[in-house]
């Protein structure tokens, strides 16, 4: 017979919803790429189309948005509340992405998913709206990277898999989703973040970071929009001895600036752009400072590293806070500058009122959830092709 086909498609809308998609077609193609067809693929990017990468340069603009000027991504969500999930997509797919509608739904159907997981909501509205108006023969699963399921995620899906309890107690209260629509698994983080355990004296030198200073790792998302300038112009000026590393993403003039910020002498300072070094940097690190995203603090935990939050660009990012400070307890929450100094003044003083954080971080110290989001997968799978 010929192999099912398992389509893992990627969106950089942020890199939140690549990260775990990463994990998990990685562990499937390991596991099971003997018996399956795994197709791996940059949805909007692959086919050259315009109008395609269009959209998701949108989803990118609209991302930046939301970080510059958070009243942006209240004001949606607000909108899709009061309007509700079908005409919010409705307009958003039939009217805003209009011109490249149908070269998406064309591209969906090229590609002949027997299973197709999906971390971003705009693949898994094209599946399901392929296999209701197109008749594409396909199990529809998505994983979503946030603790709850927002009303952008499609409800005709066949499983929508979290890395929260409550989040699965929610969507079956507030969107009516039915629990077998639900599966949880601990956040899917790349399976080499387990390399990174060298301590952390190994990773500053790497880096050209003095291997004794407390080090404070800056980190505001793919594009460095947010508090990230001010707080490092803020260290800079501080009598405290640290290595202070800001990532400033694909945010280019940010890079720029901060490349050539000056500081006192007893602050080490490092300036990157968009990086693959992520791990290392978070491994050098004391303290994570930064937005609220999934992955970074996902991977900010597994690596033992507590984290101020200092920014909810979106009501997502809120409820990814509030996981990590009520559910977890590896955050806080702090919104202004000079607390933020003065909070890793204390940490600084005091590296002990850390190590409640750092407790709270060993308990989510997993990569399993990769490996458990393949089996499951392959399970659907064998229910449509007894013979696997």
């Amino acid at each position: 017979m010929d192999k099912p086909r398992v389509v893992f498609p990627f969106v950089e809308a942020g890199f939140g919803h690549i990260m775990p998609m990463t994990a998990v077609s990685q562990a499937f193609e390991e596991k099971y790429g003997d018996r399956c067809e795994v197709v791996k693929t940059y949805f909007y990017q692959d086919t050259g189309n315009p109008v395609m990468k269009a959209i998701e340069d949108d989803l990118i603009n609209e991302v930046r948005k939301h970080n510059h000027h958070k009243i942006n991504g209240i004001m949606q969500f607000a909108l899709m509340a009061l309007v509700g999930q079908k005409a919010s997509m409705s307009y958003l797919f039939n009217t805003r992405y209009k011109k490249g509608r149908q070269a998406c739904m064309d591209y969906m159907m090229s590609l002949k998913p027997d299973l197709i997981l999906n971390t971003h909501f705009s693949t898994l509205y094209f599946a399901n709206q392929c296999r209701e108006k197109l008749g594409l023969d396909t199990d529809i699963v998505a994983y979503c990277p946030d603790p709850i399921v927002g009303r952008q995620w499609d409800k005709r899906t066949d499983l929508i898999v979290l890395s929260s309890e409550n989040g699965k107690k929610q969507a079956i209260k507030k969107l009516k989703l039915k629990p077998e629509q639900l599966a949880t698994v601990p956040f899917m983080l790349r399976k080499t973040v387990e390399n990174y355990d060298k301590g952390k004296q190994y990773y500053r030198e790497l880096h050209g970071l003095d291997k004794d200073k407390f080090t404070v790792l800056l980190v505001d998302g793919a594009y460095g929009e947010g508090k990230l300038e001010k707080t490092a112009e803020a260290l800079s000026k501080t009598d405290m001895n640290l290595n202070v590393v800001a990532v400033c993403g694909k945010n280019e003039p940010l890079y720029e600036r901060l490349s050539k910020l000056e500081t006192k002498e007893n602050i080490t300072f490092k300036a990157y752009g968009f990086t693959d070094k992520m791990l290392e940097l978070n491994a050098a690190a004391d303290l994570f400072v930064g937005k609220s995203g999934a992955s970074n603090l996902a991977e900010s935990s597994y690596l033992e590293v507590p984290q101020i939050i200092t920014l909810y660009a979106t009501p997502i990012e809120k409820w990814i806070g509030e996981y990590y400070i009520d559910e977890v307890g590896t955050a806080i929450k702090l919104d202004k500058i000079d607390d933020i100094v003065k909070k890793i003044g204390e940490y600084y003083s005091s590296p002990e009122k850390m190590q409640p954080y750092i407790d709270a971080c060993k308990t989510v110290k997993t990569t399993a959830g990769g490996e458990m989001l393949a089996d499951i997968l392959f399970e659907r799978l064998k229910v449509r092709f007894p013979e696997l």
